[in-house]
C-alpha cells in the first residue's frame, strides 16, 4: 500500500469514528453524570474522545474536511451542552484544530521540501551515467596527455643523444608517426638555404599507395615557408586561402604544418596529413609545435657539431683537411687496401720557391699564395679523392681505387693546373709552380711511415730535376 492511499485510508477511518460519535452524541451525553462535581472528568472524556478523531483528520485529510468536522463538533458541544462549563472545551477544541492546521501545513512543506530533494536526486541520477562517461572521457584524455608527455620525454633523450643528420631525420619522422596514428603521412622538409626552397629528406606512410610527388613541397608547404607560420587545413577542396590550381600529391584531404625554426629563420618543416576532412585540431597543432620546437634544437645541435668537426679537421687558412685528419684516413685506407686488395696513391705536392714569396712581399702575401693553391685543389675533389694540407707548403693528396699510372695522370693534371692559373700580387701576374711525389700501395709501401717516407723522397726527386714536375719512381 502507497503512501498516499494509507493516510487517506487513515483520515477515511477517523471520520467514520467522528460520524459515529457525532451520530451517539445524545447516548453520550446521557452515559455522563453532568450535574455533579464530575464535570471536569467529563469534559476531559469528551475532550479525549472528540479530538483524537480530530486530530487525525486534520494530519490525514483535506483542510476543508477537517474546518467541516471541526466546525460541527463546536456546534455539538453549544447544541447539547448548554452549559457555560463548555467554554473551555471549546477553545481547547479550536487550540486543537489550530494545531492540526499547523502541522498540516509543516507536513506539506516537509514533503515539498523531500519531493524537491527526490528530484534533484533523481536529476543526479541522471546526470550521473553522463558525469561518469565524462570523466571517463577525461580519464582517457589525461592518459592520452601522459602517454604523449611520455614520449615527448623519450624524443628529448633521444635527440639529446643523436649526433647524426641521417638519425635525426629517421628519429623525428618515426616519433611523429607514431605519436599521431591519426595522420597517413609524415613528411619532413628541409630549407636549402642558397636556393630558398624546400626539399624532402624524409617520408612516413601508412595506409596511402600514393607516392610523394611534391619533393620540393607544394603550395601549402610553400605558405607555411613563406609565413612562418603554423597551418592546419580541415578541408584542402574548401580553404579560402588557397586555390588548388596547381597538381598537388593524391590521397589527403586535411594536414598540419608546422616550420622549423631557428633564430627566427626557417629551416625546414614538419607536415602530417590525413585522407579523412577535419582529422585535426588545434590540439595536434600545439602538440606537433612541442615537436617541432625539439627538432629544431636537435638539427641546430647537429648544425653545430658538424660546424665543430668541420673546423677541427679543416684548415683555417685553405680550407682542406687538416694534418692530423690525414693521419687517421692514411692509416684506415691502407687498412681497408690491404684488406681488400685495392690500390690506394698518394701525392705530395710542395710549392716551388715559396720561401721566396714570404721574403720579398711578406707572410700575408704568402697566406694569399697558400688559398690560391686551396682553391685549385679543391677542383679535383670527388668522392674517391681526398685533399689536405700537411704543412707549411706541402700538400698531400689521397687517392682511392687509383692505381700508380692515374695517380701520375692526376698529379700532371694538378701541376698543369697550378702552373697556368696565374695569381694577381699588387697588379704583377705571377705564375706559381708545385713539384709532385707519388707512390702507390699495397705494391711499393705497406706502412704509412714508410708511404709518406717514399712519396717524400720523390717529391725532393721532382725538384732536383728542376722543380714544376712529377716524380713516381
Amino acid at each position: 500500500m502507497g503512501r498516499t492511499k494509507f493516510k487517506t485510508f487513515t483520515g477515511i477511518f477517523f471520520l467514520s469514528i467522528w460520524i459515529l460519535l457525532v451520530i451517539s452524541i445524545r447516548t453520550v451525553k446521557s452515559s455522563f453524570n453532568l450535574d455533579g462535581p464530575e464535570i471536569p472528568v467529563t469534559v476531559s472524556l469528551l475532550l479525549f474522545y472528540y479530538n483524537i478523531p480530530l486530530i487525525f483528520i486534520w494530519l490525514m485529510l483535506e483542510i476543508s474536511v477537517a474546518l467541516i468536522t471541526t466546525f460541527i463538533t463546536f456546534l455539538v458541544f453549544i447544541f447539547y451542552f448548554e452549559s457555560s462549563v463548555y467554554i473551555v472545551p471549546s477553545i481547547v477544541l479550536f487550540l486543537i484544530a489550530y494545531l492540526g492546521f499547523r502541522s498540516k501545513k509543516r507536513m506539506k512543506r516537509v514533503k515539498r521540501e523531500s519531493e524537491i530533494q527526490i528530484e534533484k536526486l533523481d536529476e543526479q541520477l541522471n546526470l550521473l551515467p553522463r558525469q561518469v562517461q565524462s570523466e571517463e572521457n577525461e580519464n582517457l584524455r589525461i592518459r592520452s596527455s601522459l602517454s604523449r608527455i611520455s614520449l615527448l620525454k623519450n624524443l628529448i633523450e633521444d635527440y639529446s643523444l643523436t649526433f647524426s643528420e641521417e638519425d635525426i631525420f629517421d628519429s623525428i619522422t618515426a616519433d611523429i608517426f607514431e605519436i599521431f596514428t591519426n595522420a597517413n603521412r609524415v613528411l619532413l622538409y628541409l630549407v636549402d638555404a642558397d636556393k630558398q626552397e624546400l626539399r624532402l629528406v624524409r617520408s612516413k606512410k601508412r595506409g596511402v599507395m600514393f607516392p610523394v610527388k611534391a619533393k620540393k613541397g607544394d603550395i601549402f608547404d610553400r605558405w607555411a615557408l613563406r609565413h612562418a607560420m603554423p597551418l592546419l587545413v580541415e578541408n584542402i577542396h574548401r580553404d579560402f586561402r588557397f586555390s588548388l590550381q596547381e597538381e598537388v600529391d593524391q590521397g589527403f584531404s586535411s594536414l598540419v604544418i608546422i616550420p622549423l625554426m631557428s633564430k627566427n629563420k626557417v629551416i625546414g618543416i614538419l607536415r602530417i596529413d590525413s585522407s579523412e576532412i577535419g582529422k585535426f585540431t588545434q590540439t595536434d597543432i600545439r602538440l606537433l609545435d612541442i615537436i617541432a620546437d625539439l627538432s629544431s634544437v636537435s638539427l641546430e645541435n647537429i648544425i653545430l657539431y658538424r660546424k665543430v668537426q668541420d673546423l677541427a679537421i679543416h684548415d683555417s687558412l685553405t680550407g682542406l683537411y687538416v694534418h692530423k685528419y690525414f693521419m687517421e684516413k692514411l692509416n684506415d685506407e691502407i687498412k681497408r687496401s690491404l684488406r681488400h686488395d685495392t690500390k690506394l696513391s698518394l701525392l705530395m705536392l710542395d710549392l716551388d720557391n715559396f720561401k721566396d714569396y714570404n721574403d720579398k712581399y711578406g707572410h700575408n702575401v704568402g697566406d694569399l699564395v697558400l688559398k690560391h693553391i686551396g682553391v685549385i685543389l679543391k677542383r679535383f675533389i670527388d668522392t674517391d679523392t681526398f685533399i689536405f694540407r700537411y704543412g707549411g707548403e706541402e700538400f698531400v693528396v689521397l687517392c682511392l681505387n687509383t692505381d700508380k699510372k692515374s695517380a701520375l695522370r692526376l698529379s700532371e693534371d694538378i701541376r698543369n693546373e697550378i702552373s697556368k692559373t696565374p695569381l694577381v700580387l699588387r697588379r704583377k701576374e705571377m705564375l706559381i709552380t708545385v713539384s709532385v711525389g707519388v707512390a702507390t700501395c699495397p705494391s711499393e709501401a705497406k706502412l704509412a711511415e714508410e708511404f709518406l717516407r717514399l712519396v717524400d723522397t720523390r717529391l725532393y726527386k721532382a725538384k732536383e730535376r728542376g722543380k714544376n714536375a712529377v716524380c713516381g719512381d
